[in-house]
């Protein structure tokens, strides 16, 4: 991708995690200036990191939406939000008591784009909603018609009749390093948990992949028009059993047993799981690619599983190392802080407790008295010297410093 040409000014939804976290760090990297939405303290942090501006807004209230596009004086809107319904396919979520929230937080970030004025709208959607067919499925084939992807649809329609200029992705399944999906697939696999099976063709992307898809189409310079619907995935779909057996290379494990169709299966009612692993999604993405430049990363799976394993293996390398030295550090300066102010008892003079000695007995020297301790910084041994002590109180600043150091370095 070449250099970023004008700094931008982006709002982006579903900032702390999954897409949407790739995307604030793929902006910033680019030198645009970012403010993205968190729900707790933990998302917020993982926004300060990346170098953009957590903000808290409802996204159910047009009015605290503005506000924050304000705040950011926002040229662009990435809504990564949906995102949630673009995970894996395996994933036992319920999706149907969030299906209005979908609808009616799309629609209330749509009109403060629309009152703010922005240039450009990216908003995330799913290659899932067209209609199966033979071949890779293009933009402007046919949607799927299920009642079940009726509100992602409606979510759609609601940003095309809009008036605002844009692009809506729809991308394979999404999986990554920062994905819930991705994740709870993994601890599915290391507790050997039978897993739903998928044996037909589906198209991928890891996230950072999709992000640079973001970031493309919002700094392309052709003139956009209305909304327009744009595929994103790798190069090499591939069946949900494949995808299983690729991440347990990647994690090192042995593969685990799929579920087949039970006796009572014919009698239940499908859910909105079953149907994504029993359907064909492959789409197609030469439109991205020939017109803005745009190639994956992981053109396959299994590198971009590589890819997330390692996140994983780097993120709880930090954290053991931050828990250690932090540990440390609250050590030293409990140690170091500490005052030994214990209050010893009053020696009860001797010749109240003795017994008067029997006429004839030769007298005995009475016992030293035990020294006071001296006074100490903390609880070192009494006999260790001044020197010593500020030897262990050097090397406790130094790795504060060097703590504090790499946090600075990481925002």
């Amino acid at each position: 991708m070449a250099e970023a040409k004008q700094s931008l000014n982006v709002f982006v939804t579903g900032g702390a995690e999954g897409v949407g976290l790739a995307a604030v760090r793929a902006l910033m990297r680019r030198g645009h200036k970012v403010v993205a939405t968190a729900c707790d303290a933990e998302g917020a942090l993982a926004v300060r990191l990346a170098g953009a501006l957590p903000v808290y807004p409802d996204l159910s209230r047009a009015s605290e939406v503005l506000s924050n596009l304000e705040l950011a004086k926002a040229d662009a809107v990435v809504h990564a939000g949906p995102q949630f319904y673009g995970g894996l396919p395996h994933a036992s979520l319920d999706y149907v008591p969030y299906t209005d929230q979908l609808v009616s937080f799309t629609a209330a970030v749509i009109q403060a784009a629309k009152a703010h004025r922005v240039h450009r709208f990216v908003s995330l959607s799913f290659g899932y909603l067209y209609e199966a067919a033979h071949g890779a499925a293009k933009e402007g084939d046919r949607d799927a018609r299920d009642s079940d992807y009726a509100p992602m649809l409606e979510a759609e329609t609601i940003l095309r009749d809009s008036g605002l200029d844009g692009f809506i992705i729809r991308s394979g399944y999404i999986y990554g390093g920062n994905s819930d999906p991705t994740a709870a697939l993994a601890k599915s696999i290391k507790k050997s948990r039978t897993l739903p099976s998928g044996a037909k063709s589906a198209s991928w992307i890891h996230e950072d992949d999709l992000a640079a898809a973001i970031v493309s189409l919002l700094e392309a310079e052709s003139n956009v028009a209305g909304v327009e619907t744009i595929n994103a995935a790798d190069d090499a779909p591939r069946s949900p059993d494949e995808f299983v057996g690729a991440m347990c290379d990647a994690l090192g494990l042995s593969a685990p047993g799929f579920a087949g169709d039970g006796f009572l299966a014919v009698l239940r009612q499908k859910t909105f799981r079953d149907k994504l692993l029993e359907r064909e999604i492959v789409i197609n993405s030469d439109a991205l690619r020939h017109r803005f430049a745009w190639h994956p990363g992981h053109s396959k799976f299994e590198s971009g599983l590589e890819a997330t394993a390692l996140t994983w293996r780097m993120k709880d390398a930090v954290d053991a190392d931050d828990f250690y030295n932090d540990y440390q550090d609250k050590a030293a300066e409990a140690i170091a802080s500490f005052v030994y102010d214990a209050v010893l008892p009053e020696p009860v003079p001797e010749a109240e407790t003795s017994a008067p000695a029997p006429a004839g007995a030769s007298a005995e020297p009475a016992p030293a008295k035990a020294a006071a301790p001296p006074s100490s910084d903390g609880p070192t041994p009494w006999n260790e010297d001044d020197a010593k002590r500020e030897e262990r109180r050097r090397k406790a600043l130094e790795r504060k410093a060097k703590r504090a150091a790499r946090q600075s370095g990481g925002s």
